[in-house]
Formats: C-alpha cells, structure tokens, sequence
C-alpha cells in the first residue's frame, strides 16, 4: 500500500490545517439563529419564541384561509335554514288577484232574465231586473289570504333536524379550524427544517474546499495519486447537489406554509431560535385522553348525527298524526271592481289533514330513521376510541422523539469527533481519502439526523396538540 509522508514540513502548516477543520466542525454544529434572510427584520422588537411565533400564524391562517372561508359559508347557509326551519311556524301572509276575460262560459243571466220578464208582465210591474249577468267563475277575485299551522308535528322535526344541522356544519367547521391549526405548524416547522438543513450542509463546503486544496497540494508534492483530487471534486460536488435539492425542498415547503395562510407564494417567513420550540408540559397520558373525549370535534360532530337521526325519525312518526291548520282569507269578487261592504268576502277554515294509507311508505321512512339513528350510535363508540388511539399514539410519539434528541447529540458529539481526528491525518498524509469521506459522510449524516430529530419533536408535539384538543380554538 502506498504510504503517504507528512505533507507539512513545517509545524505551523500542520496548525494551519487543524484550524480549518475546527472551524468546519463549529461551522456545522453551531445553532443558527433562524432568522436571517427569510424573516422581516425589526432591530427594535424582542426575540419571539417558537410558541408566540406560531400563535399569531395560526391565528392569521384562521383568519384568511380559504378552504375556512368556504366552511364559514357552510355555517351561513346552515343558519339561513334553520331560519327557514322556524318560519314555518308562524302564519303565511299573501295577496291574491285574478281578472278573466272569458269565451263560451255560461252566463246565469241567460236563464233568469227570461224568467224576470215574465213575472214582470203577470204582475204588470217592473219588479224584477232583466239584464243580470253572472258567470261562474266571477270575473275578477281578489283576497288576502292567511295560512297558520295548528299541529304539525312534521314541522317540529324538521325544526330539530334543521338545528342539528347547522350545529353539526359548525363542529365540522371547528374540526377544519383545529386541523388547519396543526398543519400551519407543521408546515413552519417543514420550513424552518429545511432551512436548517441547508445551512448545515452549506457549512460543511469550507471544509470540502479545503480538501480540495490538501489533495492538491499532496498530488503536487508526490504523496498521492490524481485520483483522489477527483475523489475530493466530486464529494463536494455530490455536497452541491444535496444542497440544490434541499433548497427545492424548502422553497416547496415555504408555497405550501404561505398557501394555507393565503399569503403570496415567496412571502417571508419568520423563524424561531428558541431551542425548545414547542415542548410540551410533562400531563399524564390519561388526562390527555379524558381532554379529548371532550373536547374533540369527532364526538362532538357523531352526537349531532344522533340527533338529525331521532328527528328525522320525529318527522316520520308524525306521517302517522293529524295536521290541523287555520286558513283565512278576505276581499272582493264579481264582474268589476267594488269596494265596499256590500260586495267584501270573508272566509275563516278550520282544515283537518290525516293521512291513512299510502302504500306503507311512511313505515318504510320510520324506519330507515330508526336505522340512520342506530348507525350513527355505532359511529359514535367508534369515534371514542378511534380518539383514545390518536391520543395514545401520539403520546408514544413525543415520548419517543424526546427520547431520541439525547441519541441524536451522542451520535453527532462521536461523528464529530472522528471527522476531526480522520481530517488531521489526512491533511498529513496519513489517512486514505476513502477514509476521509467515509467519516466526512458519517459527520454530515449525523449532522442532519440531529436537525431532523430536534423538529421531529416539535411535529411531535404539534401531533399530540391536535389529538388531544389543546389549542384553545376562536369562536
């Protein structure tokens, strides 16, 4: 094997090499301060944590964010019917106006005027008119008529369905609220992921470069072979590619944060450097759980079908009672127009309406309510523990993202460590470049895991939040 001689031959070029990797190594590990070039910048104003930053995007995203816009809508409309739902209670006004020219109808005048003629000749006076003229219909009718429902157990029902609706449209709505809550903080913490990322490998190209030049430097001094200036190219190469594609990624993960609080694609995001981002106080799991079945928006949403079930079954039932209604009206008719005492119509009815038989449909409908009600009882215990689940799993979860950051920091304190030692050695000749990128790769790589881990805890956390109904949502 051929083996490599100091390239150095003077002790403050070897100190010169060191002080390179060292400035590397601090390079990659230091934290940045996430805030550079991405975030507006205001000298004036105090540091922001992680959890003060995130509240007020969340709280912009619930503001302008149109998919909740559209569920706002869906609200709106669900109230307009349960409107509707209790106009149906109170009378019905409207005007009634009808004016006939008519052709070929019978006129009443034909039969009776003959008859007047007569008994006026017998009696020799003009007692009796002559020129009557009646049609049936009356050539003009107009009336205001007035409609009021007694008993109509139908219409309670569909008050009820109505009602339940709407709140069913609005738990869904706090459902959607809560969601997008999560993934706005989770898209941030994409984001700033990517940042990270991209910095930490942009840190490691110094110390690429200058294996470059120390590979160069041993091919000029006959202590190695071209190929590993080839070997050293390309590794920073490869790094330059990583590095583009990690840009992509995180110019991806801005349009996708920016789009959910309907901000322009390339606005600027705002980042943290608080270390602990979103850690979350030590609660029992059992709490969390007991938290969630009360407050999550899934149990809440299968009650209300509950109740659209039972009072759809209310308006099936009522198939089977009497509908009572009163019905009134007032106005003028006859062949012109007059408007006085002698010539008023008032009409007041007491309508009975009871429907015997239709072909069993109305048992049919009770019963698809029955089922629809049953349905939406299993739907309901199967929500319970689907969210006992959630809660459980995402406990795991962040129990196990903490667990690992000590494992990250243990796994890139040793890579650091090697990459230090192998870098010595080989700006000395003593380490083959094989060496060197095995431990260069092992650096980055750990590098990396211990930036994913440490927000792989927040999402974590963001996970648990949303399963246990934390975050206190807007009205």
């Amino acid at each position: 094997m051929f083996k490599a001689k100091p390239m150095f031959g003077k002790p403050w070029k070897s100190a010169v090499a060191i002080t390179l990797v060292a400035i590397g190594a601090v390079a990659l590990t230091a934290t940045p301060a996430l805030c550079a070039q991405d975030a507006p910048t205001d000298s004036s104003a105090a540091p922001r944590t992680a959890r003060a930053l995130l509240d007020a995007y969340v709280t912009e995203a619930l503001r302008a964010n149109l998919a909740l816009a559209q569920q706002q809508q869906a609200f709106r409309r669900a109230e307009a019917s349960v409107r509707e739902a209790n106009g149906r209670f109170l009378p019905s006004v409207g005007l009634n106006a009808r004016y006939s020219e008519f052709s070929g109808v019978v006129n009443i005048g034909d039969f009776i005027n003959p008859a007047y003629a007569a008994l006026n000749q017998l009696i020799g006076q003009q007692r009796f008119p002559t020129d009557v003229a009646a049609t049936l219909p009356f050539r003009q009718e107009t009336k205001l008529e007035l409609t009021l429902p007694l008993f109509n157990d139908a219409l309670v029902g569909a008050r009820a369905a109505a009602r339940a609706q709407r709140d069913l449209v609005g738990s869904g709505r706090r459902a959607a609220m809560r969601q997008l809550a999560a993934d706005v903080q989770n898209a941030w913490l994409a984001y700033a992921t990517g940042v990270r990322a991209v910095e930490t490998l942009e840190s490691m190209l110094p110390v690429l470069d200058e294996n470059v030049r120390v590979s160069e430097r041993l091919i000029a001094n006959g202590q190695a072979t071209p190929d590993i200036l080839l070997r050293a190219r390309a590794d920073r190469s490869e790094m330059i590619q990583q590095i583009e594609d990690l840009r992509r990624q995180r110019d991806r993960a801005r349009r996708g944060f920016n789009l959910l609080r309907n901000a322009p694609d390339e606005a600027a995001i705002a980042l943290a450097s608080d270390s602990s981002l979103l850690d979350l106080p030590r609660v029992e799991r059992e709490t969390l759980v007991a938290q969630a079945s009360v407050r999550r928006e899934e149990l809440t949403q299968t009650g209300l079908l509950i109740t659209v079930a039972r009072a759809q079954e209310r308006m099936a039932n009522a198939a089977f009672l009497p509908n009572v209604t009163l019905a009134a009206s007032y106005g003028v008719q006859g062949d012109r127009y007059r408007f006085d005492r002698d010539h008023d119509v008032g009409l007041a009815s007491l309508v009975l309406g009871w429907n015997v038989f239709n072909g069993q449909q109305d048992a049919a409908r009770r019963e698809q309510a029955r089922a629809s009600r049953s349905e939406a009882d299993y739907r309901r215990r199967e929500a319970e523990r689907a969210v006992r689940v959630d809660v459980q799993n995402a406990w795991d979860g962040v129990t196990a993202a903490r667990t690992n950051l000590s494992t990250a920091a243990d796994r890139l304190a040793a890579a650091e460590r090697a990459f230090t030692l192998v870098q010595r050695r080989y700006a000395e000749g003593l380490a083959t470049h094989i060496e060197l990128l095995s431990a260069r790769a092992a650096y980055t790589n750990a590098a990396l895991n211990q930036v994913i881990t440490h927000y792989t805890v927040a999402m974590r956390v963001v996970e648990l939040e949303r399963a246990a109904a934390m975050r206190a949502l807007p009205d």
